[in-house]
């Protein structure tokens, strides 16, 4: 019972606080990325969404609006669409449409 007294008499110090006003702790923004590290997977990123997103980027293309440019980029991206398709690279988006559907209809 006296060591749990002295315990509790003891004043407790509160531990370093490492963390700024956003929660990021200082440690890991010390260890982030680099610019060019950050513009490489952006990078990465467009190219994967081009790759397997192909079916879509018509449709949004159109709901840009006309004009010769827009115009422009629909026929490219008819044209990328037609090569992903010829490719296979359309199938990971069908497969998950038709996942998302049967769900949908299972009500899950």
């Amino acid at each position: 019972m006296v060591a749990l007294e002295r315990e509790l008499r003891e004043p407790i110090s509160p531990p370093p606080s490492t963390i700024t006003a956003d929660a990021i702790p200082l440690a890991l923004r010390r260890s982030g990325a680099s610019v060019r590290q950050v513009l490489a997977l952006t990078f990465v990123g467009v190219f994967t969404l081009a790759l397997f997103a192909s079916r879509d980027l018509p449709s949004w293309v159109g709901g840009l609006g006309s004009g010769p440019l827009i115009d422009r980029a629909q026929a490219l991206a008819t044209q990328w669409y037609d090569t992903m398709a010829s490719l296979g690279l359309t199938r990971p988006h069908d497969a998950l449409r038709a996942l998302i559907r049967r769900l949908l209809d299972a009500q899950w």
